[in-house]
C-alpha cells in the first residue's frame, strides 16, 4: 500500500491556476499528473501542493509549456527517484510489475483513459492498493461525492477500454524513494580552513558530498568531475587517503558548503579533457535557446544546425561533461556543457525521451560546435523538437506518410493556434497520424511549424516539433 493524503487538481484554492510554462491551460483542467506528483511526494515525505509543485517545476525548468516532465522531479526532492515511463497502450499493462511496486509501498502512477470518446483521453492516477481484481486510487479529479475516506476502484470508474486492468492502464510511470520519508538535514558546523590549502578535486561526476564519513551520511549535494574542493584536514592526512577504498576526506566547496567526500573518487590533479577531436579555437558558434514552440528564431541569433527531423533538444540541468564513451572515466572527457548550452539528441527521439533524467542512462548528442559524445541522461532535461531536416522526406512509397508523437500529452488542434478553443483532445507518445496536407512531411521536427494530421477518430492539427517518421 502507498500511503499519501488525497489533493484534487480541481479544489477551488489552485483550479484556476495557470499550469506550467505556458498560459495554455490551468491546474484544474489539465494537472493530473502535476497533482498525482504532488500526492506522490508527500508519500515519501515531503509537504507540498498542486501550486508548490508547479511553481517548483517552472523553476527548474520542469515544463514544456504546459507539459509536465517527471524526470525532473529527482533534481528539485532528492528522496524521489523517477525510473522509467512504460508505454502499455498495445499491449497488456504489467500487472505483476505493478503489483510487486505497490505491494512494497512504492508508488505507481498510472495513464488511463477518462472519457468514452473514440482514442484516448489521458489522465493520470495514483495507485494506493490492489483490492481484488482492482487497483484502489488517489483520483486527482475530483468527482461529485468523492472524499478522502472514500475508496475509488481504478475499472469502476474508467471503463472505457474493456474495464479491466490489463487494458484500462495505457502507461505505467515508476517512481520509487530512498527512504519512506525524506531524511531531515542534520545540523551545519563550520570547520575553519587551513591556512596552508590543500586543494583536491573530484574525480569523476556525481562526487556526493556528505554529513558524515559514511556513504549512510546524509546527502548535501553532488558535483561534477573536477569541482574543486579545499581540504579541511592536514595536508599529510588527507594526501595519505587519496584513492583509499573506504577513507573519507573532510572538505570544502567553491560554494563554502562542508562535508565529507569518498576519498577513493578524488585526486589532488586536475583530469585533463581528451584533446582528439579538439575543434579549433573560434569555430564553435555562440549557443542560443531553444525558440519558443509556434514562433520563430530571433533574428540575429545563431540557431542549431539542420538535424534528422524528429530528433529532440536537451538542455544540462547542470554544469555536464561530454563524454567520447558512454561511461565515466578521465580518460573520455571531451568537454564540459553549462546549463545554457542547447544539445541534440542523436538517439532515435522514443529511445531518448524514455532516458531522460534516468540514471546510469547515457544519451548521444552533438553540441553546439557540432562535436559528438555522450551525457549522462540523468543530468539533462527535455528542451523541445528540432528544427526540420534539409531536403524532402516525402514518402518513397508514394503512399500516405504516417508520424508518431515523441512526447506525452501532444495536442491535436482544431486550427494551428494554441488556445484552449482549438483543443480537440492530447494524445499519449507514439501516437500515429496520419499526414493529410501536401508537403506536410516537410515540416517534421521544425520548431515554427504545424502539419494537418488525422487519426482513427479526428483530424486536425499537431505541432511539427512533437512527431517524427
Amino acid at each position: 500500500m502507498f500511503v499519501t493524503k488525497n489533493l484534487y487538481q480541481n479544489d477551488d484554492q489552485w483550479k484556476d491556476v495557470p499550469l506550467g510554462a505556458s498560459g495554455e491551460s490551468t491546474i484544474g483542467k489539465w494537472g493530473c499528473l502535476l497533482t498525482s506528483a504532488a500526492m506522490m511526494l508527500n508519500g515519501i515525505g515531503y509537504n507540498e501542493t498542486p501550486v508548490t509543485v508547479n511553481d517548483k517545476m517552472k523553476a527548474r525548468g520542469g515544463f514544456q509549456g504546459s507539459l509536465f516532465i517527471p524526470s525532473v522531479l529527482p533534481y528539485i526532492w532528492p528522496n524521489c527517484v523517477y525510473r522509467d515511463m512504460q508505454n502499455c497502450e498495445t499491449t497488456p499493462a504489467p500487472l505483476a510489475q505493478i503489483d510487486a511496486a505497490v505491494a512494497a509501498g512504492k508508488p505507481v502512477i498510472l495513464q488511463v483513459d477518462w472519457n468514452k470518446q473514440a482514442g484516448l483521453q489521458t489522465h493520470f492516477v495514483l495507485v494506493k492498493e490492489k483490492k481484488g481484481e482492482d487497483y484502489i486510487i488517489y483520483d486527482p479529479y475530483k468527482y461529485g461525492g468523492d472524499s478522502p475516506d472514500k475508496d475509488v476502484l481504478l475499472t469502476a470508474r474508467y471503463k472505457y477500454n474493456g474495464a479491466k486492468l490489463a487494458t484500462e492502464i495505457s502507461a505505467v510511470l515508476w517512481f520509487d524513494s530512498y527512504s519512506v520519508n525524506a531524511p531531515e538535514p542534520p545540523k551545519k558546523t563550520t570547520v575553519p580552513v587551513p591556512a596552508e590549502k590543500f586543494i583536491l578535486y573530484a574525480a569523476e561526476d556525481d562526487l556526493a558530498l556528505r554529513a558524515e564519513p559514511a556513504v549512510t551520511g546524509y546527502l548535501w549535494k553532488r558535483m561534477m568531475m573536477n569541482t574543486e574542493l579545499i581540504s579541511l584536514e592536514d595536508k599529510a592526512k588527507a594526501k595519505a587517503k587519496i584513492g583509499v577504498q573506504g577513507q573519507w576526506i573532510q572538505v570544502q566547496d567553491p560554494k563554502g558548503d562542508q562535508g565529507y567526500v569518498a576519498a577513493w573518487y578524488v585526486s589532488d590533479k586536475k583530469a585533463t579533457p581528451a584533446s582528439s577531436s579538439t575543434p579549433k579555437p573560434g569555430t564553435a558558434p555562440t549557443p542560443s535557446p531553444a525558440p519558443t514552440p509556434g514562433s520563430a528564431p530571433t533574428p540575429g541569433k545563431p540557431t542549431p544546425a539542420p538535424v534528422p527531423a524528429g530528433a529532440l533538444a536537451l538542455y544540462p540541468t547542470a554544469q555536464i561533461t561530454l563524454r567520447s564513451k558512454p561511461t565515466q572515466s578521465p580518460d573520455n572527457v571531451l568537454r564540459y556543457v553549462e546549463t545554457t548550452e542547447q544539445l541534440i539528441s542523436l538517439d532515435p527521439a522514443n529511445e531518448a525521451i524514455k532516458k531522460v533524467g534516468v540514471q546510469n542512462q547515457w544519451i548521444k548528442v552533438r553540441d553546439a560546435g557540432g562535436r559528438e559524445g555522450y551525457v549522462a541522461a540523468w543530468f539533462v532535461k527535455y528542451a523541445g523538437g528540432s528544427t526540420a531536416q534539409t531536403g524532402s522526406t516525402t514518402s518513397s512509397s508514394g503512399g500516405a506518410v504516417k508520424v508518431r508523437t515523441t512526447a506525452e500529452a501532444v495536442t491535436l488542434r482544431s486550427q494551428p493556434v494554441v488556445s484552449d478553443a482549438t483543443l480537440v483532445k492530447r494524445v499519449p507518445i507514439n501516437h500515429e497520424f496520419t499526414i493529410t496536407e501536401a508537403g506536410g512531411e516537410s515540416k517534421i521536427g521544425a520548431n515554427n511549424q504545424w502539419i494537418k494530421v488525422k487519426d482513427a477518430a479526428h483530424e486536425g492539427y499537431v505541432a511539427a516539433w512533437f512527431v517524427t517518421r
